[in-house]
């Protein structure tokens, strides 16, 4: 982490001369003198659903190995927003997982590109300095469908990951990362409360309510079109999650990026062959690691999703050097299915179902198709395991 003295307060305040450090560690390279940059305010062409702010730096240099030119991102998270409180994110998980050294941990197939942070709560200034990955994202596209090759790629560096922390207490127990309950505490209960009219609302449901309008209609625009049996199993699902929590609570845990999908993964060549790029890490925490394979599964779609379960419990069990319980493991699947449905996909079916909601109307139909094809499987795990009873 930067030391205090070298630390600018403001966008503004950025020199050639931190940057120099920066730049050195993203390039490897304590030689590197930033000769000179630019600031580039939002380069990104995508929704926003939170209040970070982004800005491209592009800057020149010398260094020992000649002089040369790059790109970094600098990330500025605000204190709180909506999609922290959604999550119950209270202290920067991403920040937080720098500092405590967990990228650190991963292993090398997958590439994390955080350079360097400030995290500084006494000044409210909480920045992610992180390679430009522009690249390495457009080799998978934000929606498109990736080939059969590319997705055992990205399942058998995921099922590393997994591997690497399972049942790791040492680190699941680290205070500021997700917990099962922080969807009910937070998601969940935002939700009841808009089921409710915002009658005795929480204060954070009462945030999300003003600061995502859209999100208040939408999820009451969900509701009234869905039939009246499935109506009642979704509003179930919400007011009594222990019937969820106690069967998933048992289960054997590892940690989990939690929104494991294109949006926020990328592919890069290298000398030592691929390497799954993942970014975002707000949401990191503990769970099944069925929730990351469901999670990219769900947005993948592919026919062939079996076989590549298949795939992933092949490659889990050789990182983890033993044999698995894979019907616990499958199990725990569906109850996951449940549990994403509930979080993810009511929220994009909010946005679907609310014409304010910031998503791009050439989207919205292909949304609307994918977020209703789950509900009848949902509702039908629901029953069988009698998680709405």
């Amino acid at each position: 982490m930067v030391k205090e003295k070298q630390v600018p307060r403001r966008v503004e305040d950025l020199t050639a001369d931190f940057l120099s450090g920066v730049a050195g560690k993203m390039l490897d390279d304590p030689s590197v003198r930033v000769t000179g940059f630019q600031v580039v305010p939002d380069p990104f062409e995508f929704p926003r659903f939170g209040d970070k702010r982004f800005y491209e730096i592009a800057f020149a240099y010398d260094s020992a190995g000649g002089p040369g030119r790059s790109t970094l991102i600098l990330r500025v998270l605000p204190k709180w927003d909506a999609v922290m409180a959604i999550t119950g994110d209270t202290q920067h998980r991403e920040l937080q997982a720098f500092l405590h050294g967990i990228y650190g941990q991963i292993p090398p197939t997958f590439y994390v590109p955080y350079i360097d942070v400030i995290y500084a709560p006494e000044r409210e200034q909480y920045w992610a300095f992180v390679e430009d990955v522009r690249e390495d994202t457009a080799r998978l596209g934000m929606t498109e469908a990736l080939s059969d090759e590319t997705l055992r790629t990205i399942l058998s560096h995921l099922a590393a990951f997994h591997a690497a922390f399972w049942e790791r207490r040492d680190v699941l127990d680290l205070p500021w990362l997700m917990r099962l309950e922080r969807p009910v505490d937070y998601f969940y209960r935002c939700v009841v409360d808009i089921l409710d009219g915002m009658k005795e609302p929480a204060e954070v449901s009462s945030y999300i309510a003003e600061k995502w309008p859209w999100f208040v209609e939408g999820v009451h625009n969900l509701i009234g079109s869905l039939p009246p049996k499935t109506r009642r199993a979704v509003d179930a699902l919400y007011r009594n999650p222990q019937r969820l929590l106690e069967k998933v609570e048992p289960l054997p845990l590892t940690l989990c990026h939690y929104d494991f999908d294109n949006r926020n993964l990328g592919l890069r060549e290298t000398p030592d062959g691929p390497k799954t790029v993942v970014f975002d890490w707000e949401i990191m925490g503990e769970g099944l690691s069925s929730a990351d394979v469901g999670r990219f599964l769900a947005y993948q779609q592919p026919p062939n999703a079996e076989e590549l379960i298949g795939v992933y419990l092949d490659e889990l069990q050789r990182d983890l050097g033993r044999a698995i319980d894979v019907e616990q493991w499958l199990y725990g699947f569906e109850l996951v299915t449940v549990a994403i449905w509930q979080i993810i996909g009511v929220l994009f079916a909010a946005m679907v179902n609310s014409p304010s909601s910031p998503i791009p109307d050439d989207q919205r139909e292909g949304m609307r198709a994918r977020v209703y094809s789950d509900i009848g499987h949902v509702v039908a795990l629901v029953e069988k395991y009698g998680l709405a009873t």
